[in-house]
């Protein structure tokens, strides 16, 4: 049996070869456990405080020809990296073509043309008229027909990329449709009804001056009309009558097609007497060319009637009807006459 103190006990030679009975350790380390890396958010505070953006700077600070000019980062780019918390982003790491201005980042792209978006936006336009009219002027078939009109040529226009001519008449249909519906309501206004009750005065007046001339024996203060007053008396009755008549046609004329304006209520009133005076110039046109004789003569009786005064009559009453014609005529003629000098310019 083995002594077991002597095996116990170390030996002189176990130094040198080892120790037989010793039990062989592992020849790896066990490392301890190392701690978990949890990823967490960034603290609010810790990225940068926003760039305002302008477009154009202002005033640059003076900066040394040593160092070189300080790059803004742009807001609108994320950074390459997020930092951890209570880390900043140092501004070298970003590249240099993302710190560029914000004017050199949208030089490049064209600016919008206002233009294109309004061409592309007129058939639309064309297309919601066309609702409107069939809306706002069931009641006026006139008006109606002559919207349509325009509006087919605005269509033909476009087709044909005159741009400028379809926009003028788009345009002025829709300006058309606004005015019908203040014309609608100021033709229902007491003022159209006082408009015809003065044209109505001024017609019996006018007859009976006209009237009145026809009388036998016709005296003014005791004395005896001459045959010429007669003749200018019933060129004046003429003329007021025309303005009457051309009040009358337009005014109806006008509230048909939505196109009254009030502001046109005076020249519905001056018409008639504006008529009558275009009669007298008829009259002293007539004297002017020496239709005098045939016009009227000395020996004319009240009652009686002459080629040449049913001429001037019939004139002077056209002439009140279409008074535009005939200022427009005496305009051309003053002109003509007197014309305006030619001031020379420098060079």
């Amino acid at each position: 049996m083995p002594d077991r103190k002597n095996d116990a006990q170390p030996r002189p030679v176990d130094a040198l070869f080892g120790d037989s009975g010793a039990v062989n350790a592992p020849n790896y380390v066990v490392e301890p456990p190392q701690p978990v890396t949890t990823v967490a958010p960034p603290a609010l505070d810790a990225f940068p405080e926003p760039v305002v953006m302008t477009s154009r700077v202002t005033s640059e600070p003076d900066v040394p020809a040593n160092t070189a000019p300080a790059s803004v980062p742009d807001e609108n780019v994320m950074p390459l990296s997020m930092p951890h918390a209570g880390e900043t982003a140092p501004a070298s790491e970003a590249p240099a073509s993302l710190l560029e201005s914000d004017d050199s980042l949208f030089a490049s792209a064209p600016a919008p043309r206002t233009g294109e978006r309004f061409i592309a936006d007129l058939p639309y336009r064309i297309e919601r008229l066309y609702d409107d009219i069939k809306m706002d002027l069931p009641d006026s078939p006139a008006l109606a027909a002559v919207c349509m009109e325009m509006l087919r040529d605005a269509r033909e226009a476009y087709l044909k990329r005159d741009y400028a001519t379809a926009e003028f008449l788009a345009q002025s249909v829709d300006a058309r449709l606004k005015r019908s519906v203040k014309s609608l309501r100021a033709a229902r206004s007491p003022m159209v009804l006082g408009l015809w009750a003065w044209e109505l005065v001024m017609l019996i007046a006018f007859s009976a001056l006209l009237t009145i001339t026809y009388v036998a024996n016709l005296t003014l203060f005791g004395l005896p009309v001459s045959g010429e007053l007669i003749v200018l008396l019933r060129a004046l009755a003429w003329g007021g009558v025309g303005g009457v008549l051309g009040a009358m046609y337009n005014l109806p004329w006008f509230i048909q097609y939505r196109d009254y304006d009030p502001a046109f209520n005076v020249n519905y009133i001056v018409r008639p007497l504006f008529g009558s005076l275009i009669g007298a110039v008829m009259f002293l046109l007539a004297q002017a060319f020496s239709f005098a004789g045939v016009v009227a003569s000395p020996t004319v009786k009240p009652g009686d009637l002459t080629a040449g005064s049913v001429l001037l009559y019939l004139v002077a009453v056209f002439a009140g009807f279409k008074q535009e014609y005939v200022t427009e005529f005496f305009d051309g003629l003053l002109r003509a006459i007197f014309r305006k000098p030619q001031i020379p310019r420098g060079k």
